[in-house]
């Protein structure tokens, strides 16, 4: 049996054994040119044959509806007892640190959008091109993506914070 792997919105984190997916075709290494805003992966890949999902944020970029359907596209795709990692901002944690400055802040909410981050190129370039893959559309906490995940049928759900993000790992049964 193959061991697929998926990193979905890899990018430039393009990772070796993974299936690397994009919108961006402007980044050098994709293998994969799959903008969730219009396609579903549920239509390029087949139900139950996904073993991992690793999402780095990606689903932020999304409306809610939008990003729950993606989170059940994950479902739908993955193989039972298959997993998958999510990593977005943590908005509870943002929103509540007096440590960040009010500029900080709403770059973390809202994301970089066309602004030039300045410590990578390739991602300069891109949000010149697709600034829209750089807005974040909705905020995530915790409780929200156990919920939601918990909701479409995900089990083992753990989340832990990461910096001003979260990851939440969960499988499927």
């Amino acid at each position: 049996m193959n061991k697929i792997k998926l990193n979905v919105g890899c990018g430039t984190d393009y990772r070796e054994g993974f299936i690397n997916i994009d919108g961006s075709e402007s980044l050098p290494k994709v293998d994969k040119v799959i903008d969730l805003s219009t396609k579903r992966l549920k239509d390029s890949f087949e139900a139950e044959s996904i073993n991992f999902i690793l999402a780095n944020d990606i689903i932020e970029h999304h409306f809610h509806w939008e990003g729950v359907q993606i989170l059940k596209d994950f479902y739908h795709i993955l193989r039972s007892g298959g997993s998958c990692e999510i990593r977005v901002p943590d908005c509870e944690f943002i929103i509540s640190n007096r440590k960040l400055d009010l500029e900080t802040k709403l770059t973390f909410l809202f994301g970089g959008q066309d602004v030039p981050q300045g410590n990578d190129k390739e991602m300069d370039e891109s949000r010149k091109i697709y600034p829209h893959y750089f807005s974040h559309k909705y905020g995530w906490s915790m409780d929200r993506m156990k919920r939601d995940l918990k909701d479409i049928g995900f089990v083992n759900i753990k989340t832990e914070r990461a910096g001003t993000n979260f990851i939440t790992l969960a499988k499927k049964s």
